[in-house]
């Protein structure tokens, strides 16, 4: 399952994937979202005096707690499609959106 967590730049690794993108003081957009973090980007984040970003951390869900946030967000799901139908398109959104709400939690 996919994470976000604050990391300092020091702890930070090229290759990990931007979860939040990173702003100046400003305002102006350094690195967008889902970019890719590079050797360069550290070392431009680190002249810009950015001390930590937001990045995707693949963590290993404990399977029982995995099964009860499955159980959960199928419940919900089942309420928002209860008036859906049954068509073979209502059933393949329905999977789409549950596949993303179990590897993209909140």
């Amino acid at each position: 399952m996919k994470m976000a967590e604050v990391l300092t730049l020091e702890a930070v690794q090229p290759g990990m994937k931007v979860a939040e993108a990173v702003l100046d003081d400003g305002g102006h957009l350094l690195v967008p979202a889902g970019a890719e973090v590079s050797e360069s980007m550290l070392a431009g984040l680190a002249r810009r005096a950015v001390s930590a970003i937001k990045v995707e951390c693949e963590v290993e869900e404990d399977p029982v707690a995995r099964e009860a946030r499955r159980k959960a967000v199928s419940s919900h799901l089942d309420h928002l499609f209860r008036q859906a139908g049954e068509a073979a398109e209502t059933r393949t959104l329905y999977e789409a959106v549950l596949a993303h709400r179990l590897e993209n939690p909140k």
